[in-house]
């Protein structure tokens, strides 16, 4: 009985880099053997910058709206200028927001036809739509911009913000689309293939929720 347990076959021992990471083998090779994307750094800060105003813009907004609820209630001497203020504030942060969300391909899009074709095609479809649409805001930024330059002499009832700071947060964010777009342009011809999309606890559940309605 000793002899055949110590001639019998043992069971090899799991690697301790595989267990310590939770990846097999395959897994382990593939993740080294990734990139990162060209200008991703560049990317990440611009995505940060542009959140961070945003997230300004959005604080702006609920505290003026708290000091004039406040002041209407509390003193009934409400601002003359809050209104502005909240608004100025909306308008730049739904620019500055569809800026980065241009950056993390999170605007609405609808891909009935890259689902039916094969690898090229969807390389093909994703290099026309981001040129379409860095395009289509270029012309917008070059056309508003004399009327931006126009409106500047006039200023708001309230405060006497020239029209151009007003008008000037779709330029700003049509130049920040654009430059996204064609940042992600350049990444998907560097890499030869569709930029792989981020998944989320949201779109996971919807489309579990599909699957499960099936």
């Amino acid at each position: 009985m000793n002899a055949d347990n110590e001639t019998g076959p043992k069971n090899p021992e799991p690697d301790e880099t595989l267990i310590d990471s939770g990846l097999p083998a395959g897994d382990a090779s593939a993740t080294n053997d990734e990139k990162p994307l060209p200008l991703a750094n560049c990317v990440r800060w611009m995505v940060l910058g542009e959140k961070t105003m945003a997230a300004f813009f959005l604080l702006v907004i609920v505290s003026t709206m708290a000091a004039q609820v406040f002041a209407r209630y509390v003193f009934g001497a409400p601002f003359q200028w809050s209104e502005e203020v909240a608004r100025l504030a909306l308008i730049w942060l739904t620019f500055i927001s569809a800026a980065f969300v241009m950056a993390e391909r999170r605007h609405i899009a609808v891909d009935m036809i890259s689902s039916r074709v094969g690898d090229s095609g969807k390389l093909l479809i994703e290099c026309l739509s981001y040129l379409v649409v860095a395009v289509s805001c270029l012309l917008l930024l070059i056309g508003g911009a004399n009327f931006v330059w126009y409106v500047g002499k006039v200023g708001s009832p309230a405060l006497g913000v020239p029209k151009s700071w007003w008008y000037g947060a779709g330029m700003v964010g049509l130049l920040l689309m654009a430059v996204h777009s064609l940042v992600n342009l350049f990444q998907v011809w560097k890499t030869g293939k569709p930029i792989p999309r981020e998944t989320h606890v949201e779109e996971d559940a919807f489309q579990l929720e599909l699957e499960q309605s099936e």
